[in-house]
């Protein structure tokens, strides 16, 4: 037996336009069979997914997308367990370093924005962002503001702000997430460097840290030919080959739930949560 899978899913609590509830029913519409949420440094919706589920017939493995810095770039880490949720004290303390982290680059962008448009800057501080619009709170407002229309657009202030954001390094954050237990996934490998390969030395390093998989099922793709160099490489080394659509709702309408469609063998799903619970 086949099983439809879709291991990257966010919610509104991130950057998502779902609630939970929502994405549940949405998840039963298409006939997704297991499925993770994996937002975006942070577990804010794991404990309710938990109790949604637990007269259904799903298979939901819980996660969450963490940020690192490797040369200069921002890089994905899908992380996967059952033991996510509110009361892991020591993941909680990796999430809220990063959440940290972000909070600091919108508010040092948002004084450069509010300097470059000529509003105060308590206005931002003090507005409060409805999370059915997903996207995060700077974008938000300056959506609202009519200062952006789009994501190029912010970052493209971004990049002229000049302010940066630099996570924890991949080594440290990889080792405490295998320490708790947890498994590690690079996620989406063709969203870093502008579609190109990442090469072997990359995916090494990586592996020599401990990753246990890749994203190779993903909307990021262009063609069949870069997503076999990424299963090519999880087949030799016996990894995991992960899928997922990166969905955010209506926030990224280009991505679709349980798209790329994949499903998976009842040995596939038994290796899995073998290393998940």
């Amino acid at each position: 037996m086949n099983y439809r899978i879709d291991t990257h899913i966010h919610t509104t609590a991130s950057d998502g336009t779902l609630y939970p509830n929502e994405l549940l029913d949405e998840i039963k519409k298409i006939g997704i069979e297991i499925f993770s949420i994996t937002d975006h440094d942070t577990i804010g919706s794991i404990d309710e997914m938990k109790e949604l589920i637990k007269n259904e017939d799903f298979t939901f493995i819980p996660g969450v997308e963490i940020s690192v810095t490797y040369g200069g770039k921002e890089i994905h880490l899908l992380t996967y367990g059952n033991s996510i949720g509110n009361k892991n004290e020591k993941l909680l303390g990796i999430l809220n370093s990063n959440s940290i982290i972000r909070n600091k680059f919108e508010d040092d962008f948002m004084y450069f924005v509010a300097k470059k448009f000529k509003f105060s800057f308590n206005e931002y501080a003090t507005y409060i962002r409805n999370p059915k619009n997903g996207g995060w709170k700077a974008e938000n407002f300056l959506k609202e503001k009519n200062i952006i229309s789009s994501l190029p657009d912010i970052f493209k202030l971004i990049e002229e702000s000049k302010v940066k954001m630099s996570f924890r390094n991949p080594k440290d954050v990889i080792k405490e997430l295998k320490e708790i237990g947890l498994i590690v996934v690079l996620a989406h490998p063709p969203a870093y460097y502008k579609g190109e390969l990442l090469d072997i030395k990359f995916l090494d390093y990586f592996r020599s840290l401990g990753i246990d998989g890749i994203e190779c099922y993903s909307p990021y793709y262009k063609n069949i030919l870069d997503a076999n160099y990424y299963k090519d490489y999880c087949k030799k080394y016996d990894m995991l080959i992960m899928s997922g659509s990166d969905y955010h709702g209506d926030f990224v309408n280009t991505r679709k739930l349980g798209i790329p469609e994949r499903y998976i063998s009842e040995k596939s799903l038994e290796k899995l949560l073998k290393l998940v619970n």
